[in-house]
């Protein structure tokens, strides 16, 4: 019996921040407009009335803007993450516009201020990665902010990615929350079905 390595946190981390290097923004834009297309045809996301989404802040994000004015657009409700600093947790906002995001002191555009912290009307939960497993365990930047904010929701969860921030398997915690779905530019992971299902290939 074959036993699989598992790459530490921070090991994957980084190769996906390298992998990601090694592209040119018309590729990344490329392939981030099939991720797109791939996740706008699944069931849960036409469904979905409210879905809860994220600001791209860093290279390694698919670049979200598109998809949340996509999303208004399509007349979803869109909910965003405001990250509270003394308690080390996300609230929420109701996006009504772009003129209500701000760049914050660390660089990164988040909403003025988090209205609530009710999630009990979100239908699909979008989460950002850095990397992410074959079984569903993403990880981010350290901070277990998004896993804390996973534990409240209990609708699908996404996690939208390219391919080469996929690995086979990556160390886990208690703490770590598992994702429903991979998406990304050629497919879209089942992680409930250890091989996962391949729906796209292109």
């Amino acid at each position: 019996m074959k036993i699989e390595n598992i790459i530490p946190k921070s090991e994957a981390r980084k190769l996906a921040i390298q992998r990601r290097a090694e592209y040119s923004e018309s590729e990344i834009r490329k392939k981030t407009e099939l991720l797109l297309k791939n996740l706008t045809q699944t069931e849960d996301f036409i469904q979905a009335k409210t879905v809860y989404c994220y600001i791209a802040g860093r290279p390694e994000e698919i670049n979200s803007r598109g998809l949340i004015d996509l999303m208004i657009g399509w007349g979803k409700s869109v909910v965003l993450p405001k990250l509270n600093k003394n308690t080390k947790t996300f609230r929420r906002f109701n996006f009504t516009g772009w003129q209500d995001i701000i760049k914050n002191d660390e660089g990164f555009y988040e909403p003025k201020q988090g209205v609530n912290d009710d999630l009990s009307d979100i239908d699909l939960f979008l989460a950002p990665s850095v990397a992410v497993s074959k079984t569903g365990f993403r990880i981010g930047y350290g901070g277990g902010y998004y896993d804390k904010l996973l534990k409240l929701v209990h609708c699908p969860k996404f996690c939208p990615v390219f391919e080469f921030q996929i690995f086979n398997s990556i160390e886990t915690t208690e703490l770590d929350i598992r994702i429903d779905k991979i998406i990304t530019e050629r497919r879209i992971i089942n992680t409930r079905n250890n091989n996962g299902l391949l729906s796209f290939e292109k």
